[in-house]
């Protein structure tokens, strides 16, 4: 049981990463010039690390009871799964949203 839970934080921060990178890609694609694609990507990317070191972080003082911020990791990697989809990228899409929800699945059994 104690391995699986390791792993799943193991995951659970590769998806993280995953989901910052999901919003540069899709913001860079948003940009028309090379400095809006650079602004839109760095400006997404940045909003979607300080939404999750507030709500999500273990140490943030404003963490969501854990519930809540099951449903907010949920959501936000829903997100992220979608907005690699409607980058062209629909396999890395699925595949992102489907390892999103088992990790979400199993850090709500055990609780993590």
């Amino acid at each position: 049981m104690n391995l699986l839970k390791t792993i799943n934080l193991g995951l659970a921060f590769l998806l993280e990463l995953a989901l910052f990178a999901s919003l540069a890609t899709w913001g860079f694609q948003q940009g028309r010039t090379t400095l809006t694609k650079y602004l839109f990507a760095i400006g997404l990317t940045l909003l979607g690390i300080t939404l999750w070191g507030v709500f999500a972080a273990p140490r943030s003082a404003y963490r969501l009871p854990f519930a809540g911020r099951l449903v907010f990791e949920i959501a936000f990697f829903l997100i992220g799964a979608w907005l690699l989809y409607l980058t062209g990228r629909h396999t890395a899409g699925l595949l992102f949203a489907g390892l999103a929800l088992v990790s979400v699945l199993i850090a709500f059994l055990y609780k993590q």
